[in-house]
């Protein structure tokens, strides 16, 4: 039982590291927007409402997979972290 929970434990380590340059893009792709969207004076809830249905279910799947959680979270942190030393400069 023990080598059953390693291996798919493992197995999801594996997938989320795999998968967080894709969901690097996406994390820098919607602060990119967002800071657009600032700009022009639009909300987050604005900018959600005004995305195709298609966006959105992309959206919705991304945020709330958990599949994606721990990808996505190291992927936010990846972002901040770099972003961060940029900031500072």
């Amino acid at each position: 039982m023990d080598k059953v929970f390693i291996i798919i434990v493992g197995g999801y380590i594996l997938l989320s590291l795999i998968l967080v340059p894709f969901q690097y893009r996406y994390v820098e792709q919607m602060e990119k927007m967002r800071k657009a969207n600032e700009k022009k004076g639009i909300s987050q809830g604005e900018m959600m409402e005004n995305m195709e249905f298609e966006q959105q279910v992309l959206h919705a799947n991304v945020q709330g997979s958990i599949l994606f959680f721990l990808a996505n979270i190291l992927a936010t942190i990846v972002y901040k972290v770099k972003h961060r030393e940029k900031a500072a400069r």
